[in-house]
């Protein structure tokens, strides 16, 4: 067996590597990148909880080497799970992925919006690739005190979160499906934050 395959067999038996997803709209995903599972806990233990819709599990980011705290994704996916497109190419080359035999597009989110607590918005590369930034409009609006009136263009003017399981439709929250050891504090979700924004189901429609 050639050396890099060897190590790759170890790594996979050592860690549980997962695709970041930060926010979703619809049919696009947000995407923070790839990282692997943090906290106590064997890899068959992430893995049955993943299995069973808790992503409450810290990630370091292959990138930066950061490490994300549940409060800041919506959800987490098995990176051998996701089909890369176009195919063969790196998670920050993709246009679209799929999974669960759902294709969506991608928005790349950038590091400095890996911790924000707000709604992502999304604008074009010159390479033509989505990219997430920071919707501020709902912050000012509710600095002013007035209903929030966003003017930026999005493939969706829907925002989910947090995330519903696109595996039965249900809208449960994470709070209290702590992976162990992940232990970490409620999150408040947009619709709390952000008295403007509206909670939308994932229902792909492909």
């Amino acid at each position: 067996m050639p050396l890099s395959s060897l190590r790759n067999q170890l790594f996979k038996q050592r860690h549980v590597e997962v695709l970041v997803i930060k926010q979703i709209d619809g049919e696009l995903l947000h995407v923070c990148g790839v990282g692997v599972l943090e906290g106590s806990g064997s890899v068959n233990h992430k893995r049955r909880e993943l299995s069973r819709d808790n992503h409450a599990f810290p990630v370091r980011m292959h990138e930066g080497n950061q490490v994300l705290q549940p409060q800041d994704f919506n959800r987490l996916v098995l990176l051998e799970e996701v089909q890369l497109h176009p195919r063969g190419c790196r998670p920050r080359e993709a246009v679209s992925l799929e999974v669960e035999g759902h294709r969506y597009r991608v928005a790349h989110t950038p590091m400095r919006c890996w911790h924000f607590k707000g709604l992502l918005k999304i604008e074009r590369t010159q390479q033509g690739l989505l990219l997430s930034t920071e919707d501020m409009s709902l912050i000012r609006a509710k600095a002013l005190r007035r209903p929030a009136a966003s003017t930026t263009s999005s493939v969706s003017s829907d925002r989910t979160s947090p995330l519903s399981s696109w595996r039965n439709g249900d809208t449960r929250s994470r709070t209290g499906q702590q992976g162990q050891g992940a232990g970490t504090t409620p999150r408040k979700t947009p619709l709390e934050l952000y008295p403007g924004a509206r909670e939308l189901e994932l229902e792909p429609k492909y």
